[in-house]
């Protein structure tokens, strides 16, 4: 009877799970003719066990079974024990893991291991963020600020590993001691610069002005007296108390002392953040200084590229002019010629035109410094540039030293302080109060001296200053945040300026080379040309216009050298320290 039941309930589980499988696209019902069938079958599925059961199954680990196939006979696959709905819902919830394989690809596992770890306090030689408070929801900002090693494993290893390219020029540690004829040049242009500037004119008012911030500040700890005088004209109604306060003859003064004894430091975070603004000022007018001897000489390096690039476009004109004479001699007895006669003036006019645009950018390079000196500069001859190489780890480490980095350090401290300077504010403000009064009562009799302690607390301000005190937090994070920004990008600038620097020279040396092998070329051309016929006029100008090139190349990428090392000293705000200008 025991069994029926069992049976009886079989089947009708079967039923259900046939009608309800979701994933059956075809399901027959059974019908009451099946049900002997489906005794029949229920033989051969496995005996239903508890949840209790199942539990313990489940943390048993399961043998897998291996079955004796015979030859001839296919192996069915083993379908899926049934379920109960409990042990199907308790199987539903379970949440899948993802699993992972134990050992990683090589490639990824170097990857893992470049990722640089967080510079502790200990290890750290980089230098620390300025901001103390950062709330959770402000973007987080980075404690420690280091190089970023990737650069020098993706910069181009040139001139500062190749002497050939860089002769002449100091590759020892960066300093300003050089007295060269140049360096003395440079150093007076530089202090004209410096002396002529308005821009600096403005910047030291304004260091100035936040210097009478810092004493205006200051002058708050001190008592505050308050004098006052009341003349009275006339008094319209009131009773007999006003009888001495009714005619200019009724005269009286008010002194007033007021000492702050309790402010909770909301006087000395003000003075923190005027003496921070007031830094941050000193920082930026030393900023403007470092970029106005870097436009000086980057400049002046122009001027003196053009002039030397004035020099060549001169000789290739006047080439093409003696080819163009030459030509026209020989076109007044031979007509046939007229046609190479047609070439060389063509070239004669790109020469001048290339003449022409070099003049332009010679002229315009004399109008910036005009305005940056006040005067027309006339180079020395013989004018040397070849100087101290600035390595880029040197660079790098004086960027916590940059005046343009100090001034956002000196920004974060000014906006903590006035943050602090509010929260402090809205705390009771204790001030010590003494005060006295000539006014006269109705009897006649003055007031005497009064002293006491004043209490003053604004308890509600409608949240005011809670949003005015994570204003000013939100401000020294966005100084922390450009901070950060102007670092990598100073960081990137000096690793790009290096590798253009050497990249520069050593193009330079190549052209250089080059250019003194055109220079035979153009000589052996003319020769075939004009005393054995072998070679024609064409290949007699082009020779000559690559010739021209090759001479300009090789001086635009040596000053592209110049100036590049020069931007990397200025990166580094060493510009003034390279010239030994205070």
């Amino acid at each position: 009877m025991v069994k029926a039941r069992k049976e009886r309930r079989w089947a009708r589980v079967a039923t259900a799970v046939a009608l309800c499988l979701p994933c059956s696209s075809f399901v027959i019902p059974l019908h009451a003719a099946d049900v002997a069938q489906v005794k029949k079958d229920l033989s051969s599925l496995p005996p239903m066990r508890t949840q209790s059961q199942l539990t313990r199954a489940a943390q048993t680990p399961a043998q897998p079974a291996v079955r004796a196939s015979t030859p001839g006979t296919v192996q069915r696959t083993s379908l899926p024990s049934m379920r109960t709905q409990s042990q199907y819902a308790s199987t539903h919830k379970t949440v899948p893991t993802q699993t992972y394989p134990a050992s990683r690809p090589a490639s990824y596992a170097a990857t893992q291991q470049t990722v640089a770890p967080e510079p502790t306090l200990e290890n750290s030689t980089s230098n620390k963020a300025a901001l103390k408070t950062n709330y959770d929801f402000f973007p987080p900002v980075k404690e420690y600020y280091k190089p970023e090693p990737a650069y020098a494993n993706v910069r181009q290893q040139g001139a500062s590993a190749s002497p050939r390219a860089t002769s002449g020029m100091s590759h020892g540690y960066f300093n300003g001691a050089s007295t060269n004829d140049s360096r003395e040049f440079l150093r007076s242009m530089v202090a004209r610069a410096l002396a002529y500037s308005p821009e600096l004119r403005a910047a030291s008012s304004e260091v100035l002005a936040s210097d009478y911030m810092v004493d205006q500040v200051k002058g708050q700890r001190m008592p505050q007296v308050r004098l006052g005088v009341t003349s009275p004209l006339t008094t319209v109604g009131g009773d007999r108390q006003s009888s001495n306060n009714t005619h200019i003859s009724d005269s009286s003064g008010t002194v007033s002392v007021n000492t702050p004894v309790i402010d909770w430091g909301r006087i000395s975070h003000q003075v923190d953040n005027s003496l921070e603004t007031a830094k941050a000022a000193r920082y930026s007018k030393e900023y403007s200084r470092e970029q106005l001897a870097y436009n000086t000489v980057s400049e002046l390096m122009n001027m003196s590229r053009y002039q030397q690039s004035k020099q060549v476009a001169k000789n290739y004109v006047g080439r093409m002019k003696e080819l163009v004479n030459m030509l026209s001699q020989i076109t007044q007895a031979d007509r046939g010629r007229e046609s190479e006669l047609v070439q060389a003036k063509a070239k004669l006019m790109s020469a001048q035109a290339s003449l022409d645009n070099i003049e332009h950018q010679l002229s315009a390079s004399k109008i910036k410094l005009v305005r940056l000196l006040g005067a027309e500069p006339v180079l020395p001859e013989n004018l040397s540039w070849q100087d101290t190489i600035i390595p880029a780890s040197v660079a790098i480490g004086s960027l916590d030293k940059n005046p343009m980095m100090l001034n956002l350090q000196s920004k974060v401290r000014a906006a903590e302080s006035e943050a602090e300077s509010i929260k402090s504010a809205a705390l009771p403000q204790v001030n010590w109060v003494v005060s006295k009064s000539t006014a006269k009562d109705g009897n006649g009799n003055e007031a005497g001296w009064y002293t006491g302690l004043n209490v003053e607390w604004e308890a509600f301000s409608g949240g005011s200053q809670r949003a005015a005190q994570m204003t000013a937090r939100a401000k020294a994070n966005v100084a922390q945040q450009q901070y950060e920004v102007s670092y990598r990008d100073l960081e990137y600038q000096i690793n790009y300026q290096v590798q253009v620097r050497d990249s520069s020279f050593l193009r330079a040396d190549d052209y250089e080379r080059l250019s003194g092998e055109t220079d035979r070329v153009r000589q052996m051309f003319y020769q075939q040309w004009y005393h054995l016929g072998k070679r024609t006029l064409l290949d007699v100008l082009t020779a000559e216009n690559d010739h021209f090139n090759n001479q300009l190349s090789a001086i635009n990428n040596r000053y592209d050298g110049y100036i590049s090392n020069v931007n990397v000293i200025a990166s580094a705000a060493m510009m003034l320290t390279w010239m030994r200008i205070a």
